[in-house]
């Protein structure tokens, strides 16, 4: 049972808050004076405090931070009544750890929303948390067998036998949060998955589901590769899955902003200064009004008709890092539709940069996005399986040409509508 503990002087706002928490089996405690909150926050292990910014006084910011740094209570998410504060105090409140505001007086569906979405949160980390465990593990393991090939020359074949085997095993894992190529088949038959992790995991991946007459399809590239990088894919599978499974987010340019604000939640990105995040496209196709949305973290929507490629950017931001930026507002993705009831034929590609970043050729330069761009147009109105299948040789014969290796995970999305 989520605990609750509410600072408020008020007895009315009590009385209203403690009838809400009963309705959601919330588990409820209240108190009126700053003095009882750290004898409070000590004595029982409380998941959210609720605290009017009038009670905490002219020592606000101080309490705050001493909350968020504290050890015994650091984790309890902090959400503040307001009543008319400036801006820049909600600012500093958010730089001293504050999770959210909920503004006086008080709508018992707005706080429910409010209370419930956190919650949910704090559940899903706990449960990221367990998986991330998981795979911290492995790393661990990787990395004593690692400090004994160095001690042990002699036992190289059987600790490398070893890690591979490891690394093997934590590619089960990332296979089976992958969808299956035969159900994408089922939803988009004209398609392909070009996917080339650069180590036996990868911190490329790509999400796919469909929701009643809509298809969800995403492109996406993680800070890193390998094991760091698979953190973050069973992160952001995660939380795709939450977006579009249980809150039903079907918008394209909704769906990046809640992605970006998940991981900075979860993260936990203001406190840490940790500014990991992703790159992606992201497509919702809607089969029976025939219209796609397109919205971009770094990376672009190729699509080909009528003979002509076009290219749609993506915001110049990836999802996941700081929310606020002090000129610009908060950060908000845009939403790119494209109408193909007219069109013979519509070609979309999404894709990370790994294809257009790796070296070879006689040169030893980079592919190239022009070169990368041209390659998709050249081979668009070949069978989907032979597109795949172009898109290997020629970075097959680019990387042995420069006699390379590959540089990064490789991820393309084919689609023909």
């Amino acid at each position: 049972m989520s605990k609750i503990l509410l600072l408020e002087k008020e007895s009315k706002i009590i009385n209203q808050v403690a009838q809400l928490m009963a309705n959601n089996g919330f588990d409820f405690t209240a108190i009126q004076q700053t003095s009882q909150l750290f004898s409070q926050l000590t004595i029982d292990n409380f998941d959210i405090l609720l605290a009017d910014l009038d009670a905490l006084g002219a020592e606000y910011l101080n309490i705050l931070r001493k909350i968020k740094s504290h050890p015994a209570f650091h984790s309890v998410d902090v959400v503040i009544l307001t009543n008319g504060q400036t801006d820049e105090v909600l600012a500093k409140c958010l730089e001293a750890g504050t999770r959210d505001f909920i503004t006086k007086p008080i709508r018992n569906l707005v706080m429910d929303i409010r209370i419930n979405s956190i919650i949910t949160s704090r559940k899903y980390v706990e449960e990221f948390q367990a998986k991330r465990s998981l795979l911290e593990n492995k790393t661990k393991s990787l990395t004593t067998i690692s400090d004994q090939l160095r001690k042990q020359k002699s036992d190289l074949q059987q600790v490398n036998k070893s890690i591979i085997n490891s690394i093997q095993y934590a590619q089960h894992i990332q296979s089976a949060i992958l969808p299956s190529p035969d159900e994408i088949k089922k939803s988009l038959p004209d398609s392909f998955i070009f996917f080339k992790p650069r180590d036996i995991v990868s911190g490329d991946f790509y999400w796919f589901k469909e929701v009643g007459d809509k298809v969800v399809v995403a492109a996406i590239d993680c800070t890193g590769h390998g094991v760091p990088g698979a953190f973050l894919a069973v992160l952001g599978d995660s939380i795709l899955s939450r977006i579009i499974h249980y809150h039903r987010i079907l918008h394209a340019d909704e769906i990046l902003n809640e992605i970006h604000l998940s991981i900075q939640r979860t993260l936990r990105q203001n406190e840490t200064r940790n500014y990991d995040g992703m790159d992606m496209a992201l497509c919702v196709i809607d089969k029976q009004k025939k219209t796609l949305e397109f919205a971009g973290a770094h990376n672009p929507l190729i699509f080909i008709r009528d003979g002509e490629l076009q290219q749609i950017k993506g915001d110049k931001v990836a999802v996941g890092g700081a929310q606020w930026d002090w000129e610009n507002g908060p950060r908000v993705f845009k939403k790119n539709e494209i109408d193909f009831s007219d069109s013979k034929d519509l070609y979309i590609y999404m894709f990370s940069d790994g294809y257009q970043d790796q070296f070879g050729g006689k040169n030893l330069k980079k592919f190239q996005r022009k070169r990368f761009r041209q390659l998709l147009f050249d081979i668009h109105a070949l069978p989907m399986s032979e597109q795949k299948a172009k898109l290997n040789d020629t970075l097959v014969n680019w990387i042995d040409e420069g006699n390379q290796e590959q540089v990064d995970d490789i991820l393309v999305i084919g689609v023909k509508l």
